[in-house]
């Protein structure tokens, strides 16, 4: 019962998000591919990733991500109640890029950037995620079966709950696949901690820790990494400061 309604209230957070996306579209039909590309234009805002004409135009209201975090429910209402800025081939619609920046800074860096493109062949899209050329990383793709997400194409006549089937597996399919392994990419590039972890909390909070350690549990603590030991070592010479 609890994954039955875990699964309904990611579909149902898909969905808000695209019922803002398709009013944008009004007076145009959308063939199932330009539907299966809203949803995971959708999807990569919920991951943590900003189209980056929004970021650059300093858009009012986006906040920057803690590493360790990827979904912000302001960023994803700003973002998707906003003009899409991708491109795609029109009226064929069998391709879409955008340029997407992660929320992680207020900072524009290359090291954040990268480029999403969907080409569609058939009954199947292929969407590749594409890191910042500088960074010399790997990008990420997967194939996606266009029908198996969207049953009928959008003509505005159709509610947009019949138009899509199974987005909750399509997150976790592109959460896997694509956006989470760049992110986590372009984080490490960035010296920062994208896993939920002890060094992905703030600092201070940490120091906070250490104060309920004892100096014999503090030497232990710096044998599980080198960040970890410089961070002891300033922390005791700071506390001996004060003591003193």
């Amino acid at each position: 019962m609890e994954g039955n309604e875990e699964d309904n209230s990611i579909e149902r957070s898909i969905l808000d998000g695209l019922k803002q996306l398709h009013k944008f579209f009004i007076n145009k039909p959308l063939s199932q591919a330009h539907c299966l590309f809203l949803a995971v234009y959708v999807i990569g805002i919920q991951v943590g990733f900003i189209p980056q004409n929004f970021f650059l135009n300093r858009l009012m209201g986006l906040t920057q991500l803690e590493s360790w975090s990827t979904f912000k429910k302001s960023n994803v209402e700003i973002c998707c109640n906003q003009a899409p800025t991708y491109e795609y081939d029109s009226p064929h619609e069998t391709f879409f890029t955008e340029n997407f920046i992660t929320a992680a800074s207020v900072e524009e860096d290359d090291i954040l950037k990268s480029k999403l493109v969907a080409l569609v062949t058939g009954d199947f899209m292929m969407v590749t995620l594409s890191p910042h050329p500088s960074t010399q990383s790997l990008g990420r793709s997967t194939c996606l079966s266009i029908g198996r997400y969207v049953i009928k194409y959008s003509d505005n006549e159709i509610p947009l709950e019949s138009c899509y089937q199974k987005l909750n597996q399509l997150q976790i399919q592109l959460r896997n696949e694509l956006f989470v392994p760049v992110r986590i990419s372009q984080l490490t590039l960035l010296d920062a901690s994208p896993l939920p972890s002890f060094m992905g909390i703030p600092r201070e909070l940490r120091f906070e820790v250490y104060k309920y350690l004892k100096s014999t549990d503090l030497k232990k603590l710096a044998w599980v990494n080198k960040a970890i030991q410089m961070e002891t070592k300033l922390f005791s010479t700071k506390n001996n400061s004060l003591s003193n």
